[in-house]
């Protein structure tokens, strides 16, 4: 039996095994990988002076607490909870969604009821 480490830092043994003179088993056994879960995200923006530290949950991913500090002054300047915070991604799509035109919905509409009807006339026509 040899140990010896692998190029990615885990640990491994090597078992070799002469079941008969022409079979020769060689086995490995290697540490299982170590999984990392983020658990907490700090984020400092020098230009404004503070420092934002969020709590992650390791299962779903999903950012539970935040903590906004100014660090002119030290002290916690807000803190915002799970239930009043919005993932950035679903206030883009909102934003995007409640300020599009009625017209271009409109445009589209009307191309998808071309279409439409262009299909029906070929199937039940030609």
């Amino acid at each position: 039996m040899s140990e010896f480490t692998l190029d990615d830092g885990r640990k491994a043994e090597k078992v070799e095994n002469n079941l008969d003179s022409l079979t020769k088993v060689t086995e490995l056994f290697v540490e299982p990988k170590v999984s990392k879960r983020l658990t907490q995200r700090i984020i400092e923006r020098f230009c404004v002076c503070e420092r934002e530290t969020q709590t992650v949950n390791e299962d779903t991913g999903e950012v539970v607490d935040r903590f906004v500090e100014n660090l002119s002054t030290g002290g916690v300047a807000s803190v915002a909870h799970k239930s009043e915070m919005k993932n950035p991604m679903k206030a883009a799509v909102e934003s995007k969604v409640l300020s599009g035109s009625n017209k271009s919905l409109y445009v589209f509409g009307a191309i998808i009821l071309a279409q439409v009807v262009a299909l029906a006339f070929v199937l039940f026509f030609m």
